[in-house]
């Protein structure tokens, strides 16, 4: 229908350009021939087809509230890359076919944003990108998924209160921290993913899709309750013997089970950003060897112990993150690597 109409607005502009061509007062005074006309036709109905297969998916809408997030049009090859080769492309929902992490952004206009900037774009997409995925979600996680669209994953540790599910919140990622899984005001919160870890879409088995494979470390944050709930008992890890009865995290996505094996166990604390101090809060991934023997190397000097468990650069690592009161914003952390 596209490619006809313009077929037809085609002849009325042709119609005009011969008429003025009569009366003498086209610019240039130049005949209009049959192999223009035709030449006409061919590339109104390339541009059509161009417009039409380029349309499909696309997102003029904007990610903030002062429109500083708009996309910008511009030629295609200013456009990233927005084919998907891994998990998805069977879905046939073209509503899909044109969104990435970046929301049509390019990287390097995604990396000039702000932090809080990215955090809007990164959810807009997100929240585009999971309906065509809610299918091959956990039949144990359905349930809580439909309840609240927040929740990404459940984690549970055998012989321990930690048994409840992870949300997380891109835009504002520390809501559920002092919310419950209703939206109202509570001191427990929830235990949440942190906004710059992804969790994955998709399963090992079967891939995930391009751009929300998983992050090299899960950095899950959960309150040191004085009940125990919630992260209240993780300073239990301090002890490297509790750590070989309890040493089996299981954390899930809503769409797959994952193991991880805690490998140890520090305090440390929020230092500011000036500091040169590791800051071990800042890690969600790793993507060269060296960023890993920085991020390893510190972890180990920090360790309370370290248990004989395999892990290296390519692994995939949960850090399990709570507050301490050793010092002034002290902090806990239990570092876990994925067996499955």
């Amino acid at each position: 229908m596209l490619i006809k109409g313009l077929r037809y607005n085609s002849i009325i502009l042709l119609f005009c350009a011969l008429l003025l061509t009569a009366c003498g007062e086209n610019e240039d005074n130049i005949p209009v021939s049959v192999r223009d006309v035709e030449e006409f036709f061919d590339e109104s109905d390339e541009e059509a087809a161009a417009d039409l297969s380029g349309g499909l998916g696309s997102d003029n809408s904007e990610a903030g509230n002062d429109g500083s997030l708009q996309r910008k049009t511009g030629s295609r090859d200013d456009q990233p890359d927005q084919t998907q080769e891994s998990m998805g492309s069977d879905t046939g929902d073209e509503s899909t076919a044109g969104i990435t992490k970046y929301n049509g952004l390019t990287r390097e206009q995604f990396d000039a944003l702000t932090l809080e900037e990215q955090d809007k774009v990164r959810d807009t997409a997100r929240k585009k990108l999971t309906p065509a995925y809610e299918d091959r979600i956990l039949p144990e996680y359905r349930e809580l998924y439909d309840y609240n669209k927040a929740v990404i994953g459940y984690i549970y540790i055998d012989g321990t209160v930690i048994d409840a599910p992870v949300l997380q919140t891109l835009d504002d990622y520390e809501y559920y921290l002092h919310r419950d899984i209703d939206g109202r005001e509570s001191e427990p919160g929830c235990i949440i993913l942190d906004a710059d870890s992804e969790i994955g879409i998709g399963t090992a088995e079967d891939g995930y899709l391009e751009e929300y494979e998983p992050s090299t470390i899960q950095l899950v944050h959960g309150h040191n309750m004085r009940n125990g709930t919630m992260f209240g008992s993780l300073l239990k890890y301090a002890d490297g013997s509790y750590a070989d009865s309890h040493a089996v995290i299981q954390y899930d996505s809503i769409y797959e089970h994952r193991s991880y094996e805690v490998v140890c166990a520090f305090y440390s604390q929020i230092y500011t950003e000036d500091s040169g101090e590791f800051k071990y809060y800042t890690y969600n991934q790793l993507d060269t060897e060296d960023e890993y023997n920085v991020w390893w190397s510190n972890i180990s000097d920090m360790a309370l112990y370290m248990r004989d468990v395999e892990s290296g650069y390519g692994d995939e690592f949960i850090v399990l993150s709570t507050c301490a009161y050793q010092v002034e914003d002290g902090r806990f952390a239990v570092v876990g690597v994925r067996t499955t």
